[in-house]
């Protein structure tokens, strides 16, 4: 009888057990499927977010372009109308709010940086030149970079394709296609921590290779094509002048009666070679928008390139 009582005992004791490890597995699968469910909620709710962040930029700068400038300050008004979104970089970056939620919007002038997927070897071994002073490290880079985003397997002189990266070891090979982001020229053979230091600030993946000549650091108006020293240096007199640069012929020019700038023959071709590439206004905008709806919560980041289309401003690149 008391063996019985001990037998039933045991099964008890074991189902009590099997009941708790259950009723725990489906706790935990609970708990892990509210949390995956949060989450969603979360990026979903972070998307909605800097998508209407992006909207209300957007609006924002296309009024810009509808809208004439007033004020005061003649000349303030004189410039914004020349170029609406003169100074956008501080003009439209900070907080946004979206339905009570504060959104963080950063905008860049990518007049102001070099396309790294579309500049020929020549301007990128000129801007790398002027940035390290050394020609030798700067060809190799140029080359190294444009055998990365061609389509062949051969390599330059002085480049490197897919053999010579996996001689040296490397983890990251050449795709043989343009760079996604920027930060994939770190890759690159030859290039080292200290000069993509140096060099990323004026680089960018993203918008096309126009420059803009009234705001562009002096490292990037170098690198164009036609550029002379004699050149830029009329560009930085006139811009420490307060004078806004009007035109590419406006450059050569002495700005009493049109004359050519002293000691400076500049021919049709190279205002043509450089108006390629050239622009005195801002025509396109980057937006990094980064949305997060506690602290707790991991941050949700929206790309996006916005183009003066005047009068519209149009929004030709997205991503997340």
């Amino acid at each position: 009888m008391t063996s019985r009582r001990g037998v039933a005992l045991l099964a008890a004791l074991w189902l009590v057990v099997a009941i708790a490890t259950v009723a725990l597995q489906f706790s935990v699968e609970a708990h892990e499927r509210r949390t995956i469910g949060l989450l969603a909620s979360e990026r979903g709710i972070q998307r909605a977010a800097a998508l209407g962040a992006l909207a209300l930029t957007q609006a924002r700068l296309e009024q810009a372009l509808r809208v004439a400038p007033s004020g005061t300050n003649l000349n303030v008004a004189s410039l914004r109308a020349s170029d609406p979104w003169l100074d956008a970089d501080s003009t439209y970056s900070g907080p946004v709010l979206v339905d009570s939620m504060e959104v963080d919007v950063q905008t860049r002038d990518l007049g102001e940086k070099l396309n790294i997927n579309l500049i020929n070897e020549t301007e990128i071994q000129t801007f790398f030149s002027f940035l390290l002073g050394d020609y030798a490290k700067s060809t190799q880079l140029a080359q190294s970079i444009m055998d990365w985003r061609d389509a062949d397997s051969l390599p330059r002189p002085n480049g490197a394709e897919r053999d010579a990266y996996i001689k040296d070891g490397m983890l990251a090979l050449p795709t043989n296609g343009p760079f996604r982001e920027i930060e994939e020229i770190r890759d690159v053979m030859g290039m080292t921590p200290e000069i993509y230091a140096v060099a990323s600030p004026y680089l960018t993946t993203h918008g096309s290779a126009q420059v803009n000549l009234n705001t562009a650091p002096v490292p990037v108006l170098r690198s164009l094509p036609g550029m002379t020293d004699a050149t830029l240096n009329q560009i930085l007199q006139m811009r420490s002048q307060g004078r806004r640069i009007q035109s590419v012929p406006a450059i050569f020019q002495n700005g009493r009666g049109g004359r050519p700038l002293a000691g400076q023959l500049a021919s049709q071709a190279a205002i043509v070679q450089l108006s390629t590439r050239a622009t005195v206004d801002t025509r396109q905008l980057e937006l990094i928008i980064t949305s997060r709806v506690g602290p707790q919560a991991p941050p949700t980041k929206l790309v996006a390139v916005i183009v003066n289309r005047r009068p519209q401003a149009v929004v030709t690149y997205e991503q997340w």
